[in-house]
């Protein structure tokens, strides 16, 4: 049977497999069978509240078994989703919700009467299950293979976020009869990437639609062990890692990974030896370098890495998978030869249908080839076209870099740095730190007194999720200029010696060990026992690393929930030098420990007390 959309797909799967078990988490396993009824009674609801095709829903939800019944309901209804992280500051999300216009937000259960959940909607919102109706009369226009099936947002250049429209046929296209991994009845893939990171379109309808089993990891924020330990417990088979995620586990917990059948890692550029070693100490696992931006829905290209990889040359992206193309062009979109570089552009069934209300972005991304009269995105990739047919990444044709996986354009930081009040002008570059990943630091300018760093830093955060954050932020007299008058970025210093205080130094052995991976994980000697991780330019992933080096120096139980409660090395040091807290919260069901992340978090923002 062909599948026009994902609802077709799913059906034309339940008929050999009602009792099996579609997916499985902290709570009670679903069947097939119960996933359909559930999505069915989602999509009665919302037809009966009038919301069908070409209609949007914003789900705010934490990975779950819920989130995933919501958006196969949605679907169902003919409409499309749009996933708000819950991580997300207030005025991002805010911005994302008006920009999006959904006909009303479902939110999971548990997050309707969390004082620390934001509340950024305006409209309508339901929770998940009070959103469901009677399955009988009337039913919904079934989806078409042109229709939005969901909207997500990546980083823009002009300051704000912008949301791209993948349809129907471009996730059929990634997961039905892929070429570049298995997928079928006998697969557990585990759900890892947020609902909101287009990885999850991977994960979850690359099981549901193939009859494979769905393991959700439903704790915001595991740790290295967890993940490990959640591959166990649900003998996954297939896992998807970002690179930066990738590299941790391999440093800190390679032996999680060896019941896998094959990983998937990718969004960024992967660490040859990091590579290596993993083929060494996974010999049953296949390693897929995974390429694709959003607008190409997920993955455009991929390259099974040989078992001989000897890690002296860098991975390749490899090669377009089932339909679609990849071609690299010169500025008129002309091909190149072989070996020489160009912009990657990408044809065929995976394209989005465009950026939501910016016609003029999606003009200038998805254009015409002159020769062949074939839609193309450009990726805005740097690429050559190697001898044995495989494509190798040589870097970006503009300031766009990846964080974590997760794509950051450099111009929006800076237009955010510019509309706080008495900044003049900003700049930003990236570079890269002694552990191989990617950092930007930022510089400005203002009209009179310095600004106050770690207010200017609490205003920013406001708008801008961590991982985009900058490291380090540095007031200057002056930008330095070209002879032309531009800023010269090469010329920006790249730290802040006066922006982290020195302050006061460690007093005690746990103290002094703690200070050392600080500095080792954020980059700069210039940490105090009393600042803020977050304030210094932390991430989660930073804060994952900070967590795998205190278990195996320190020994450490301390969970990284309670990192985020505790941001301050002073703080930490008196939690490990007092013992276990009570309740722990690794005892703690992920919904509790999703509003406890939460809540520090909030408590780290403006308007509320970073705790001790």
């Amino acid at each position: 049977m062909r599948a026009d959309s994902i609802p077709e797909a799913f059906a034309a799967a339940l008929p050999a497999g009602a009792d099996r078990v579609a997916l499985e988490g902290d709570g009670p396993a679903l069947t097939y069978g119960q996933l359909a009824a559930r999505s069915d009674a989602i999509a009665a609801g919302l037809a009966a509240r009038g919301i069908g095709r070409g209609a949007r829903v914003g789900l705010y939800a934490n990975r779950s078994a819920e989130a995933v019944a919501a958006m196969l309901g949605v679907l169902k209804a003919g409409a499309a989703y749009v996933p708000f992280d819950t991580s997300y500051p207030a005025n991002l999300l805010r911005y994302l919700y008006e920009d999006s216009a959904p006909a009303l937000v479902l939110v999971q259960e548990c997050l309707l009467q969390d004082p620390a959940a934001v509340r950024f909607w305006r409209g309508e919102a339901l929770g998940i299950e009070g959103a469901t109706g009677a399955v009988s009369g009337a039913r919904a226009a079934p989806a078409a293979a042109e229709d939005p099936a969901y909207v997500m947002y990546t980083s823009g250049s002009t300051g704000r976020p912008k949301g791209v429209v993948v349809p129907h046929r471009a996730v059929l296209r990634l997961v039905l009869g892929n070429d570049f991994a298995a997928l079928g009845p006998d697969q557990v893939i585990l759900q890892l990437a947020p609902l909101s990171f287009d990885a999850s379109t991977f994960e979850v309808w690359g099981a549901l639609l193939n009859g494979a089993r769905l393991a959700v990891v439903a704790d915001p924020y595991p740790s290295c062990e967890d993940i490990g330990a959640a591959i166990a417990r649900h003998r996954a088979s297939t896992l998807w890692l970002t690179a930066g995620l990738f590299h941790l586990m391999v440093e800190h917990n390679l032996e999680g990974l060896a019941p896998l059948q094959q990983l998937l890692a990718g969004g960024d550029v992967l660490s040859p030896a990091h590579v290596v070693r993993a083929l060494r100490a996974l010999p049953g696992c296949r390693l897929i370098n995974g390429y694709g931006p959003t607008e190409n829905t997920t993955f455009s290209c991929c390259y099974s890495i040989p078992r001989d990889y000897a890690g002296d040359a860098p991975v390749p992206i490899g090669r377009a998978i089932r339909q679609t193309g990849a071609l690299v062009l010169d500025e008129a979109l002309r091909p190149v030869a072989t070996g020489e570089p160009g912009e990657l552009c990408l044809t065929g069934a995976g394209l989005a249908l465009g950026y939501w209300n910016r016609p003029e972005l999606t003009a200038q991304a998805f254009v015409t080839q002159p020769a062949s009269g074939t839609r193309l995105y450009r990726t805005g990739d740097r690429v050559r076209c190697r001898a044995d047919g495989n494509l190798e990444f040589l870097g970006r044709l503009d300031r766009q870099v990846k964080i974590n996986g997760k794509r950051v354009e450099l111009d929006e930081i800076e237009a955010r740095l510019r509309a706080i009040g008495r900044v003049q002008d900003a700049a930003v570059v990236c570079t890269p730190a002694s552990d191989g990943a990617q950092r930007h630091i930022a510089a400005f300018v203002t009209a009179a007194a310095p600004l106050d760093l770690a207010a200017l830093r609490r205003t920013l955060r406001e708008d801008l999720p961590d991982y985009m954050m900058p490291a380090s932020i540095t007031q200057l007299p002056a930008l330095p200029l070209s002879p032309s008058g531009k800023i010269d970025r090469a010329r920006l210093p790249l730290a802040a010696p006066g922006e982290a205080v020195k302050g006061r130094a460690a007093t005690n052995a746990t103290e002094a060990a703690l200070l050392e991976i600080w500095r080792r994980v954020l980059g700069t000697s210039t940490v105090g026992v009393d600042d803020n991780f977050f304030d210094l330019g932390g991430t989660s992933l930073g804060l994952m690393e900070v967590h795998a080096n205190m278990r195996r120096s320190l020994a450490s139980d301390v969970t990284i929930v309670e990192m985020f409660q505790y941001p301050r090395i002073s703080a930490l040091a008196a939690r490990l030098t007092r013992g276990a807290p009570a309740p722990r919260s690794a005892l703690l069901d992920p919904s509790e420990r999703a509003r406890r992340a939460r809540a520090a978090l909030a408590r780290r923002r403006p308007g509320g007390k970073s705790p001790a």
